[in-house]
């Protein structure tokens, strides 16, 4: 279980020492200047010059956001990058107003259960990984959603949710006690 103090909603991405906010422009704006637009199907960085040093977007990148019926795959235009594929346990889309501040936490930070090569046992939970490709297990409003992180043109399975019992198939093997950061523990 990787926890992060990054946290958000559908108008704000917080932790120590960051704060992005949905503006009444639609943008999204950061504490060091960095302004962010969801702009059709793109994220785009607004403003900036050309220097990218902090820049979670490239000012003359984008990124794509492509609607899945079940999530949505957020891929950036520059070549060494991360695709990101999120997938909903119950079939359902992410909201769209979702969609800015998820992508922002996933590369600031996001916390849940991970699963890469690095740390084994992905078969046990129903994910044979490759390198270059991690699966990361969260709750977002309440809802299971799987989070597949990929390098460009790393070669990974099909992006889907691994089932309901892939998370208590990892523990019980490993022996771990996983307990969620938005439900209180419970008898």
């Amino acid at each position: 279980m990787r926890s992060s103090t990054i946290r958000f909603d559908e108008r704000s991405v917080s932790g120590p020492n960051l704060s992005y906010t949905l503006e009444e422009d639609g943008t999204w704006a950061g504490m060091g200047g960095d302004r962010y637009v969801l702009d059709g199907d793109e994220i785009r960085k607004v403003g900036g010059g050309f220097d990218h040093t902090g820049a979670l977007i490239r000012p003359s990148g984008w990124v794509d956001v492509q609607r899945r019926p079940d999530g949505l795959v957020y891929e950036p235009s520059w070549p060494t990058s991360t695709i990101w594929t999120f997938v909903t346990e119950d079939g359902q889309p992410i909201p769209r107003n979702l969609e800015v501040p998820l992508y922002l936490t996933a590369l600031l930070g996001l916390s849940g259960t991970w699963i890469n090569l690095k740390v084994p046992g992905s078969e046990l939970a129903g994910v044979e990984l490759k390198p270059d490709c991690a699966v990361v297990l969260f709750e977002l409003q309440g809802r299971q959603v799987s989070g597949w992180a990929s390098r460009k043109g790393a070669v990974c399975p099909d992006p889907r949710y691994p089932g309901r019992d892939a998370l208590a198939r990892l523990v019980a093997d490993r022996n771990e006690v996983w307990e969620s950061p938005y439900r209180p523990a419970g008898p």
